[in-house]
């Protein structure tokens, strides 16, 4: 026969559908274990896209589960405490705190109940495949968590992949401004999460400013749209507040091709 018309086989085509079929029953871990052995064993399978996608919505509503006790812990808030100190001595963040306690603002009294999860991830940007995955760390394991789309990744020169960094704060940006959490603009402000290497950090697409095409062509006066030249790894915005939240200053970033 010519080669042409030999079938390719995707061996994981039939893992994939074992584990949905799983998880259509009822068998939640059962199904989505079978899904992480598949990624390791075939992880060109076609079907590694969609599993990645089961798994980070699976792992998320795990994580945001009120059932879900696992990795969590109930913290009495102490006097003096505020949400800054309690994220920072309890490893987690602020907005994590806020979204898993469905907090409307940051005031706290003492003796509040939060539960709290302590956030152990790391988040590695493979340049190649424009994927941002979340890992994370339980006991002396890390593991698949999650994986976002970059639209676009432009690193500084200075940046030789492979490399190594990690988070160096959290930033909220309204109106070219840096704000507090503290203020009613927080909410709705675009979330900047910057590296511990200049020029690096995870952040929506820069708006493209408009410039007199005049000032290339003299006999054009119509305006025109040029990029803005700026490094990042620009990501969708509800993709980028989800990872805010999952994230903390000091946690891992490694970029790899």
């Amino acid at each position: 026969m010519k080669k042409g018309y030999l079938t390719k086989i995707d061996p994981g085509d039939k893992r994939f559908e074992v584990a949905a079929a799983q998880i259509r029953e009822g068998k939640f871990s059962e199904g989505r274990e079978l899904l992480y052995k598949m990624l390791q064993q075939f992880p060109d399978s076609a079907t590694c896209p969609e599993a990645k996608r089961i798994i980070g919505e699976m792992n998320l509503d795990e994580l945001f589960s009120a059932e879900n006790k696992i990795n969590k812990k109930d913290y009495i808030v102490q006097p003096g405490d505020s949400l800054a100190l309690i994220a920072s001595k309890q490893s987690s963040s602020m907005d994590m705190i806020v979204r898993l306690n469905g907090l409307m603002g940051t005031t706290l009294q003492p003796g509040d109940h939060l539960t709290i999860i302590p956030l152990e991830f790391s988040i590695v940007v493979d340049i190649s495949e424009k994927a941002v995955s979340l890992r994370r760390k339980t006991g002396e394991k890390e593991y698949f968590f999650k994986e976002y789309h970059a639209s676009d990744i432009r690193l500084p020169n200075s940046i030789k992949v492979p490399a190594e960094m990690e988070i160096k704060g959290k930033a909220a940006i309204s109106d070219g401004r840096a704000v507090l959490s503290t203020d009613p603009r927080y909410v709705d402000a675009e979330k900047w999460l910057p590296a511990s290497r200049n020029g690096v950090v995870l952040r929506t697409p820069p708006v493209a400013k408009a410039v007199p095409v005049a000032q290339t062509n003299p006999k054009s006066t119509v305006p025109a749209i040029a990029p803005t030249p700026e490094s990042g790894v620009f990501m969708e915005r509800a993709d980028l507040e989800e990872l805010f939240a999952l994230v903390r200053n000091g946690s891992k970033l490694y970029f790899v091709r």
